[in-house]
């Protein structure tokens, strides 16, 4: 699959744009998600949101199982397509696996990493979560502990079995690569500011869960926390807007 299939642009009223803004989405998601907050940034930001195969355009496609494909076809088609000027990554969830991933596959090349990495929604990556595997239940065991632990399943898709039907094969797969996925034993601190996000009642924004994220990068790391949930960035676009903005001034933004 070419490269540009793996990245969605949000249009802007402008092209005075002076960084980009790559998104990472949560499990089963698409590009969809980043709609709201894209509209809520200035124009000197342009908003990429990264598709994985298996959902929204790319519905036909099997979906990825294993982190490692999952990172070579993002970071080739961020590579090919949005460099030129400055980056910044917003990963949620599963997301900000990937964009540390990313970037540090970038670091490594010898390329640019972003500017600065928003993560959102995850504990450390060095930080074991000691939940029980998910990929391996049934579908109804699989949809009900998703529930409890993320309620990130829409209601309009629980309540209609077709729709249930396309969404699950890319969750399943999503989850099986986040459950095998290791944090490579000699990685080293990445030169890249992190501002971790968060709701106040996720367990995986906790001050312990988040700790180990110092040892990931060789700047301070910073901690914001908004009302709500695993989802938090869903219900008050508005604020987290302000917060990305507000950290991308120093880059002209």
């Amino acid at each position: 699959m070419a490269n540009s299939a793996w990245l969605t642009r949000f249009p802007r009223p402008s092209s005075r744009c002076r960084l980009t803004l790559v998104c990472f989405p949560h499990a089963g998601a698409g590009a969809a998600v980043f709609h709201g907050l894209a509209r809520l940034l200035p124009e000197a930001v342009e908003t990429v949101a990264v598709v994985l195969p298996g959902r929204e355009a790319r519905l036909r496609e099997p979906p990825l199982v294993s982190m490692a494909a999952i990172v070579d076809g993002a970071a080739a088609a961020i590579a090919a397509q949005c460099y030129g000027q400055p980056l910044a990554f917003f990963g949620h969830s599963m997301g900000a696996i990937v964009a540390f991933e990313v970037a540090k596959r970038f670091h490594r090349e010898g390329r640019p990493p972003p500017a600065r990495l928003f993560l959102s929604g995850r504990r450390a990556l060095n930080h074991p979560s000691g939940e029980s595997p998910l990929s391996m239940l049934d579908d109804a065991g699989f949809v009900a502990e998703m529930a409890r632990r993320y309620g990130g399943i829409p209601a309009a898709v629980l309540e209609d079995a077709e729709l249930l039907r396309l969404f699950l094969p890319a969750m399943r797969a999503d989850i099986r690569a986040i459950e095998s996925y290791r944090l490579a034993p000699d990685h080293a601190r990445l030169p890249v500011p992190f501002t971790l996000m968060g709701g106040t009642a996720d367990p995986q924004c906790s001050e312990a869960a988040w700790a180990g994220w110092r040892e990931l990068s060789s700047v301070p790391v910073e901690m914001l926390r908004f009302p709500g949930g695993h989802f938090y960035f869903l219900d008050d676009r508005a604020s987290i807007a302000q917060a990305i903005v507000a950290r991308l001034a120093s880059l002209g933004c």
